[in-house]
């Protein structure tokens, strides 16, 4: 027989692993915590070897698992009253193990340390049953702290032992057991947890751990040195344990580190073990909670929530005024914010002079309604919900008036969906102020979204010394303006990094389809429009056709086939599941029929071969569900799809898994595999469940970013990233989101935000305004005789007069964008009373205009026959390969190819994708590139080499479009209106010096006004404020000063029309300036 060195190999590699996990960090680990205040008075910290007594380590044998001398002396400390025998009492209490599991027992202990328990009786003072602590959290140096290494305990039943490389005790308690790996170890972290679950017998076999050593365990921490992360006694696998890399209230450079930056364990512990933060880490911020599979879990929060609720905690304390104790935390979706709302509360009842305090809840999202709820419940908190806002005798106590008129230390979440669905919002009384007490605190999620803005003017108006918290993961420039600073942020690239959620995997297609016979299409239109006369016509197919083509069923069948071939392949064999944004309400419930057809002939395919093990059983259950709003007017198509106790069955079954029931309701399965939303569910919905998101809608800025974070969270075994597939090409758009906040992240991070927020808007000067205009209306209207606005009389007369009427609704229109502009400050409410009337009088001026806005009423749908009929399938290509988003080479995603066709093609493809995208922004500048792509493949037939140089030339045209004479005015918010005057005026004629200048002119006083009107709340809402802005259009274009330009007399409906259209695909870009 031969023999080998490898038992001896391996054991010279274990011992040369072992000396390099004490030296690189086991030793490292226990040093620091001397600096941390570890061997202050009573603390120690002890290093024993292998060869060890009990006695070593204040125990009587191996089999304890508490140092009972150190609980002694530590309970006599705190607890002083005690008697000798209620000091055995109390100890016995907690170090007596009680049947049930490792969980269960950890849940009791944890409330014994975090409540404490009681005795008969105070024989000092007499007082009955007086509480008795295990833990004084509020003296952290009344406590002892005590760290052993190489902590040693008896298998019980065997003669082996478990030994730890760091157990934590707390006054004799062991609350964290630390597992150490050399950094060389391949897999550190998962061999390091693989232990900690084979210590406390979590992994199926009887017999090879200590659980009761985890009785007491309040977190876990796995470390390899340059790699650290804590978690609790549920987390099983690394994807569930966090990194902590902020040592908050500690900097970076507070750390004892060499010329890099400090290592993960260095900061880990120093954010984590210093005394105050770990008694805070299990007073405050440890829960149990029940999981999305219904498992209770034990969680301990992360670093941003801990940081995030310090820092609202000193403002509270420390602020001089409502406004400096309020401000803007911007944590990022997916990053814990309800959970971090509701530490926050826990820690505000814990002090003294905040724990009296109204907490006031503003959100407009079920899901959050009932996060908060119960989360709330799971720490201990009962949240009191309003109903509606206004009070009713049938049901006292539930309105948001009354619970926000009491001094009681309430928890009170007013929802605005439900009082938008009562109608309460739309008829929104001013409140009268209801509590002055400087004592509310007002809790708002989601703070960018507009929905807020009455309410939100009234609860300043009703609580006018509260301070207010507006909670985001996308701020926006007017959050920036009530908030007025950042309290913290934890950004999206952030989280990424911590594995707090997943990296996005974006991934493009791009759909090609054409009309082959367009006689026969252009004869059918003409035919379906014929009682339309031609600019009407023209109308129609600039506002209609793009939506005709994503909305048809040839294009939704052709991405449905697709997303189900890339489903099966790449997220079915996970057990995940699907989301699907529709172009429209009608595209979802389309998506829903094509979705199921793709998958009944995918199945038909797999049975013939399934090379891949495909679980065809499954899959043959799965089935897709819509969830889209109403309307009264719906067709049944839509309808069907809009009930709300539909959807509360269809999201249950989208977040189970599959196979799987409902345990409150068995009748609901797991079997919705997508899940197809129009404008629903695209933000606040957290389903783990959730891997992939089909985008088949344009969305831009926060709108998209918080889309696309809905395949983000941390899911089950082998979600190791979230996809994004893009059908409509919103790369762009997503890259251009993202370097927005990136930047916005820079200027918080170097506390560049003071300036940037004092220079966003003058809250005087807009207060200003308002009274002005408001003067300026009533001044008009009392000169003309007019006092009494019910007066409808007298109004609808004096409109007759077209000076008048113009006059009033040129001086209403400032009043509104002022009004609005001070929302949602209180001091807007004092007008609100005469804005309302003044804007039902505003309805009978407009009943005096002949309203020729052209409605598109009933086109879609023929529109959308016609695509059906005519548009044909050329199939589906991929043109970005998947990558990060968080890549540098996001946008650099060209594909080679070997052919000048294949290139022709591609470039071809790419060109009408990135057309198709901006035609909107600037139809007529995107329509001559159009055009250019037609001659092209026109001129040079079948010369795919030509056709390709010349297509190039038109990309890089297209590229270098920035570089045209602007004629000094703004490229992306002026032009597209400049291109659009001159195609409409001059057709294809050159411009004169005189006809250029007089052009710009009209181009400048057309955004000025667009500007000044489009700044109005809920402008394309209300077709009241449209027509308004056409008759200041019309008024412009048919003024003395441009009515001589040519065709401006034939052509000025249609030129009013389109600047319309261009207006609302540019709106953001118009009032930014």
């Amino acid at each position: 027989m031969q023999l080998t060195n490898d038992n001896k190999y391996d054991s010279e590699r274990r011992k040369e692993l072992r000396i390099d996990e004490y030296n690189s960090v086991e030793h490292p680990f226990m040093d620091q915590l001397k600096n941390l205040g570890w061997t202050d008075g009573n603390n120690q910290v002890i290093e024993l070897t292998l060869q060890q007594q009990p006695s070593d380590s204040f125990r009587k044998s191996f089999a304890e698992v508490v140092l009972r001398p150190k609980l002694y002396d530590a309970m006599k400390r705190i607890n002083p009253f005690l008697t000798e025998s209620q000091l055995e009492e109390v100890v016995n209490h907690i170090t007596a193990w009680q049947p049930g599991t490792l969980l269960e027992n950890n849940e009791r202990i944890y409330k014994l340390i975090t409540e404490g328990t009681s005795v008969n009786r105070n024989e000092l003072t007499g007082e009955q049953s007086p509480t008795v602590r295990y833990v004084d959290f509020d003296h952290p140096e009344n406590n002892t702290f005590t760290a052993i290494s190489q902590f040693k305990v008896n298998i019980p039943g065997t003669e082996h032992h478990i030994i730890p490389d760091i157990v934590l005790f707390l006054n004799g308690l062991p609350i964290v057991v630390v597992e150490a790996k050399s950094p060389k170890v391949t897999e550190a972290l998962p061999e390091a947890i693989d232990q900690l679950m084979r210590y406390s017998e979590q992994r199926g076999d009887v017999g090879e751990g200590v659980p009761a050593l985890f009785f007491y365990n309040q977190f876990l921490i796995v470390t390899c040195r340059n790699k650290a992360k804590a978690g609790t006694i549920t987390t099983h696998r690394e994807k569930y344990f966090y990194r902590w890399t902020d040592p908050y209230p500690l900097t970076l450079n507070d750390l004892e580190h060499g010329s890099s930056a400090p290592n993960d364990q260095q900061r880990l512990i120093a954010g984590m073990l210093s005394p105050r933060n770990l008694l805070d880490i299990i007073k405050i911020f440890t829960i149990f909670s029940i999981n999305d599979k219904g498992q209770k879990i034990k969680i301990v929060c992360r670093y941003q929530q801990f940081r995030a609720v310090k820092k609202m905690i000193s403002r509270l304390q420390n602020g001089k005024n409502a406004l400096d104790r309020g401000g803007i935390l911007w944590h990022t979706q997916g990053s814990g914010k309800s959970l971090t709302m509701m530490f926050l509360v826990r820690q505000m009842r814990q002090i003294t002079e905040l724990a009296g305090w109204k907490i006031v809840f503003v959100t407009d999202r079920t899901q959050l309604e009932e996060q908060l709820g119960e989360t709330g419940e799971g720490i201990g908190f009962k949240l009191k919900k309003a109903e509606f806002i206004n009070k009713r005798e049938d049901k006292p106590g539930q309105s948001l008036k009354e619970l926000l008129s009491t001094n009681t230390s309430d928890l009170v979440m007013a929802m605005i969906h439900k009082f938008q669905e009562a109608g309460e919002l739309s008829d929104l009384q001013v409140f009268p102020v209801l509590n002055t007490s400087e004592k509310v605190l007002i809790l708002t999620d989601e703070a960018h979204r507009s929905q807020y803005a009455l309410l939100g003017a009234n609860l300043e108006r009703a609580l006018p010394n509260a301070t207010r918290i507006g909670f985001t993961g996308t701020p926006t420039s007017k959050t920036e303006r009530l908030y007025r600073d950042y309290i913290d942020s934890y950004t999206m690239r952030q989280s990424v990094e911590d594995e707090v959620t997943l990296e996005i995997i974006y991934q493009g297609f791009t759909q090609n389809a054409e009309i082959e016979d367009n006689q026969g299409a252009d004869a059918r239109f003409e035919d379906v429009f014929s009682d339309y006369n031609i600019v009407e016509r023209l109308q129609i197919l600039g506002f209609g056709s793009r939506d005709a083509y994503l909305d048809s069923d040839v294009t939704i069948r052709d991405k449905a086939y697709s997303i189900v071939d890339h489903y099966v392949s790449q997220i079915f064999p996970g057990g995940f599941k699907a989301q699907i944004i529709a172009n429209s309400r009608i595209a979802a419930v389309t998506y829903k029929g094509m979705i199921e057809e793709a998958l009944s002939k995918k199945i038909k395919e797999l049975e013939l071969t399934n090379p891949m093990q495909v679980d065809i059983d499954t899959l043959r259950s799965i089935r897709a569900a819509v969830v889209i709003s109403g309307d009264r007017n719906d067709e049944l198509a839509i309808k069907q799809y809009t009930d709300s106790k539909y959807h509360k069955r269809s999201i249950k079954s989208f977040k189970l898994p599959y196979g799987q029931a409902d345990e409150d309701d068995p009748t609901i399965k797991g079997d919705v595999g997508f899940i197809i939303v129009n404008n629903m569910l695209t933000t606040g919905f957290d389903a783990p469940i959730e891997q992939v998101l089909y985008l088949d809608r344009v969305l831009v800025a926060h709108n998209l970013l918080q889309a696309i974070t809905r395949p983000n969270r941390v899911g089950g075994e082998g979600k190791d990233y979230g996809f994004v597939v893009d059908y409509v090409g919103i790369g762009h758009h997503l890259k251009k989101a993202i370097d927005y906040y990136d930047e916005k992240q820079g200027q918080v991070d170097t506390e560049q935000t003071d300036e940037i927020l004092t220079t966003i808007v003058n809250e005087g000067e807009l207060l200003k305004a308002l009274q002005k205009s408001h003067q300026a209306i009533w001044d008009f209207l009392h000169k003309n005789g007019l006092y009494d606005l019910t007066d409808e009389d007298a109004f609808f007369d004096f409109f007759y007069d077209v000076e008048s009427r113009t006059k009033w609704l040129e001086l209403y229109n400032e009043f509104t964008r002022a009004f609005n502009a001070v929302l949602p400050r209180k001091e807007a409410l004092d007008y609100f009373s005469d804005w309302k009337s003044m804007t039902e009088i505003n309805a009978l001026a407009m009943k005096h205009l002949r309203d020729k806005r052209f409605s598109m009423k009933g086109i879609p749908p023929k529109l959308r026959a016609i695509a059906n009929e005519y548009l044909v399938s050329k199939g589906i290509e991929e043109q970005v390969k998947p990558i990060s988003i968080m890549s540098e080479k996001f946008v650099e995603s060209v594909n080679k190819r070997k052919t000048d066709k294949t290139k022709a093609a591609e470039t071809e493809h790419a060109i009408r994708n990135y057309i198709e995208i901006n035609i909107d922004e600037d139809p007529e500048l995107f329509a001559s590139f159009a055009k250019s792509i037609e001659e092209i493949l026109k001129d040079f037939k079948g010369n795919w080499k030509k056709i390709y140089e010349e297509l190039e030339k038109l990309r890089q045209r297209i590229q270098q479009r920035e570089r045209e004479n602007t004629y000094g005015l703004d490229r992306k918010r002026q032009m597209p209106f400049f291109r659009l005057f001159k195609s409409e005026l001059f057709g294809d004629t050159e411009l004169s010096e005189d006809q250029i200048a007089q052009t710009v002119e009209l181009t400048i006083h057309v955004t000025d006004k667009l500007q000044t009107e489009l700044i109005l709340l809920g402008f394309w809402n209300s077709i009241s404020a449209q027509n308004r802005l056409k008759s200041e259009l019309q008024s412009i274009l048919l003024s003395p000063e441009f009515c001589g330009l040519p065709n401006m007399i034939t052509r000025y409906k249609s030129i009013i029309s389109r600047v319309m259209e261009v207006a609302r695909v540019n709106h953001a870009k118009i009032i930014a300036k």
